[in-house]
């Protein structure tokens, strides 16, 4: 009985030792695939938000928010026109695009920066007639509305996506919004009264439809807040000014200039954000933008 006991010890010992090593072979494997995994995320995700670039932004956010404010009360007091501070504001965007093309590695960021500058020169002369002639700003109104949303709405589309996992809300997103959006647009053109029945009330839905698209490719898509909180934050916050500004007729005209600078200068935050990303990413990866796109593979 002895012998038995004993040898069906021995047996289960010698289970035991064979099966420790595969036991300790899996955990090393695993624990190799995780460190390979955390190499890589740290290859391809450099730190962005570096203690000089914190410093830099918040430097520009509170000497941009008090310069606001300043402008605001100098253009109660007629010291200038607002839509000469507008301008100025949008040659400085124009700037920051520009800078955007010329440092961004990615194609989808470079794209960006081209419809940011078709962008930034549209709205450049929206404020730029508005200060020259009223009358002429108040018939191609709805033209420019309609050109200068619709280059925001395709900026705001390939920033969304540049650096950014696809998933299949993305796809499901992508195939299905503009698809609404146009239905709105025929939508609302087929209920109108028959004398409003004409292009600059059909500019005026158009301009209205890619505003709302602008602000759900950004913060209807969890993607963008995990992949970029801060461009999905502040490109975002550009379209919910303008709709409550378009929404709300009782806004006092000073109100609606301080509210505009405030626009004005997410949209430039923003471009440092993004420019400040594409110049870490550049220093992270010595390699071409097409092995970039490579290793960044959408999940489904």
């Amino acid at each position: 009985m002895k012998k038995c006991v004993t040898s069906q010890g021995a047996a289960q010992d010698k289970q035991l030792q064979d099966v420790t090593p595969a036991s300790h072979d899996n955990g090393s494997q695993a624990s190799s695939e995780v460190s390979i995994d955390s190499d890589f995320l740290s290859e391809t995700s450099p730190v962005i938000w570096t203690p000089r670039f914190i410093a830099i932004f918040t430097l520009i956010l509170v000497v941009g928010l008090s310069a606001t404010s300043l402008l605001t009360q100098g253009w109660l007091n007629h010291y200038y026109e607002a839509e000469l501070v507008l301008l100025n504001f949008a040659v400085l965007l124009f700037l920051g695009w520009i800078a955007l093309i010329i440092c961004a590695r990615s194609l989808w960021a470079r794209i960006a920066g081209v419809f940011g500058c078709i962008w930034a020169i549209f709205t450049g002369v929206n404020f730029a007639i508005t200060l020259l002639a009223a009358d002429a700003h108040a018939v191609i109104d709805a033209h420019l509305n309609a050109a200068t949303n619709s280059a925001m709405l395709g900026c705001y589309i390939c920033l969304s996506i540049n650096r950014t996992a696809i998933y299949r809300w993305d796809g499901w997103f992508f195939r299905f919004a503009p698809i609404i959006g146009a239905c709105v647009i025929v939508v609302a053109f087929l209920f109108a009264p028959a004398d409003a029945r004409e292009p600059a009330h059909v500019e005026s839905i158009v301009a209205g439809v890619t505003l709302y698209l602008s602000l759900l490719v950004w913060w209807l898509r969890p993607s963008c807040w995990r992949a970029q909180p801060g461009p999905t934050f502040l490109f975002g916050f550009v379209p919910i000014i303008l709709l409550i500004l378009s929404l709300v007729s009782a806004v006092r005209p000073e109100t609606n200039f301080f509210f505009l600078q405030i626009m004005l200068l997410c949209t430039f935050l923003g471009i440092i954000r993004t420019l400040q990303g594409e110049i870490r990413y550049s220093a992270a990866t010595p390699i071409n933008d097409a092995e970039t796109t490579t290793q960044h593979k959408p999940t489904v």
